[in-house]
């Protein structure tokens, strides 16, 4: 979910994987919980954005996409603001690029670019979104995992730069061994 407020008028949305979602009835909520529901609404507008980035971006004529439409939401975690700048940044210069030389095929260059600085991180994420959401139970656990200090500072690193975290070898362990603690049942989520 997310608000974010724009001078006078605010923007308030939320988004799921889960088949069926209420998303009326979730930004409803939403709303209410942040004291907006006594707010007049301008405008209601939502759209489907792709959850992992595009695989090509580009027609190879004259538009390259950017940001949500081409599918720069990091799994796991829903941010998209770093990555949708990130991507308009490499957009652009392929858009420049393109004018240029004019070689048009020269606006593939921005999906390269950004996956080449952030391929990793969104594999990453994507396979852990897909095995630790895929049921609520294991989501659970997840939850239980993530309330543990070394994950915790390892998370915050990692989002705070926008890449993978090296960290001590023996932290990455600690974790790896309490992620198998969690996965066994050994600990209770």
């Amino acid at each position: 979910a997310w608000v974010f407020p724009h001078g006078a008028t605010t923007s308030i949305g939320t988004g799921s994987l889960q088949q069926g979602y209420g998303l009326k009835q979730s930004v409803a909520a939403l709303r209410a919980r942040t004291g907006l529901d006594q707010v007049e609404t301008i405008r209601r507008e939502g759209a489907p954005i792709p959850l992992e980035p595009l695989s090509r971006w580009d027609d190879g004529r004259n538009v390259v996409l950017a940001g949500d439409a081409a599918g720069v939401v990091a799994p796991a975690s829903g941010e998209g603001i770093f990555y949708a700048m990130t991507g308009g940044r490499v957009a652009a210069a392929a858009v420049e690029l393109a004018l240029v030389t004019s070689n048009p095929r020269a606006l593939a260059t921005a999906r390269r670019q950004f996956m080449r600085a952030h391929g990793q991180t969104f594999w990453i994420l994507g396979v852990m979104q897909r095995f630790w959401y895929n049921t609520e139970g294991r989501r659970e656990r997840f939850v239980a995992i993530c309330r543990d200090r070394d994950v915790q500072r390892l998370t915050f690193e990692a989002y705070m730069r926008k890449r993978l975290v090296r960290a001590k070898p023996l932290s990455h362990l600690k974790i790896f061994v309490k992620n198998l603690a969690h996965l066994t049942g050994l600990v209770p989520a």
